[in-house]
């Protein structure tokens, strides 16, 4: 790793840890389903290639499987979702019996960010906190799929120095990611236990005001 790999990634290190991130689980999906139903049409369009229903993304959110994919989440001081990040293993559905099952190496990532918490950095958060998370589970390639006219997803592509193909409007940008370490181990480890100090004290706080949070 050159100088520069290893400055930027400590930057991306501490941009992350300075903006908590939280690992959401199944009981979290109304949580989600409020941020992605708050996106207006050209949001939801640029976020799935469709301005989709309110209907169809109810149908989405209640399909992710939380246990062979991730969501991330940021919230804000009313524990209301400003940024969500869906992270989505290559999984081979399609074993046969009998068979050992080959872990995925490939995995797609994407993100939403609401209107009011942008310019914050909250994407690029987000991406390296999937990294992470990819790394870890052995990923070696990581990639998003967007319309070429998505500015803030084609900048974090390039931010993160991913190889882009464009074609017919959309386009597919990639990261090959190093082998997870003891450091990328317990920096996501590091991440989620401020994420769930930074919930829970957010909660109380929203309790002492006379508040009724999600729990």
């Amino acid at each position: 790793m050159t100088l520069d790999e290893r400055i930027r990634d400590r930057l991306d290190a501490a941009r992350v840890l300075a903006i908590p991130i939280k690992e959401l689980g199944a009981a979290d999906r109304p949580l989600l389903l409020e941020h992605l139903l708050g996106l207006g049409a050209e949001d939801r369009y640029l976020r799935f290639g469709n301005p989709l229903s309110d209907a169809t993304i109810e149908h989405y959110v209640d399909g992710i499987n939380f246990n062979e994919a991730a969501v991330f989440g940021i919230f804000d001081d009313d524990l209301a979702l400003m940024a969500a990040g869906h992270f989505a293993p290559h999984v081979n559905h399609a074993t046969p019996p009998g068979i050992a099952e080959v872990k995925p190496t490939v995995a797609e990532f994407g993100l939403s960010v609401a209107e009011r918490a942008r310019g914050r950095g909250l994407g690029t958060a987000l991406f390296v906190r999937a990294s992470t998370h990819a790394r870890n589970l052995g990923i070696t390639t990581l990639f998003m799929h967007c319309l070429t006219q998505n500015k803030a997803m084609m900048r974090i592509a390039r931010k993160a120095g991913m190889e882009i193909s464009h074609s017919a409007g959309e386009a597919d940008a990639y990261v090959t990611l190093a082998p997870a370490d003891a450091a990328s181990v317990m920096r996501e480890a590091m991440q989620e236990q401020i994420a769930l100090f930074d919930f829970a004290v957010k909660q109380q706080l929203l309790n002492s005001r006379g508040m009724h949070p999600v729990a």
